[in-house]
């Protein structure tokens, strides 16, 4: 099952900053709130299901899940306790957030591209 809150327990649930009443949406929305309230000009995510897209589409934000290996892994979340090593799942990618489409066309730029061992996409530049 899905869950579109985002929740910490050290602060409790983010709220969307359009209604305090609503939530931002699933495991970015922290990133897509601070967005929408002009708190940050960029951020980045994970997005397996919808946790780049779903929060950013709730907060006024854009957001784009890239194709697998555009953005590297590198430095992400590690597996859980006993788990294979390297990237989580073949679903699992990084990917900006930002304030405008020209935003997150640089973020895309910034983040993209081969690192290392993880080099499975060319670099490539938007028209």
């Amino acid at each position: 099952a899905s869950d579109w809150q985002s929740y910490n327990a050290v602060f409790g649930a983010a709220n969307n900053p359009w209604d305090l009443s609503r939530t931002p949406g699933g495991s970015s929305g922290g990133e897509a709130a601070a967005l929408a309230a002009g708190l940050s000009y960029l951020s980045a995510g994970s997005d397996i299901g919808g946790s780049i897209r779903v929060p950013a589409h709730f907060c006024g934000v854009y957001g784009h899940k890239p194709t697998l290996g555009v953005v590297p892994l590198r430095g992400h979340i590690p597996p859980p306790p006993g788990g294979p090593p390297g990237p989580p799942s073949s679903l699992a990618v990084a990917g900006p957030l930002a304030r405008s489409a020209a935003d997150l066309a640089l973020a895309l730029q910034i983040l993209g591209g081969p690192d290392g061992d993880e080099a499975r996409a060319y670099r490539w530049s938007l028209p």
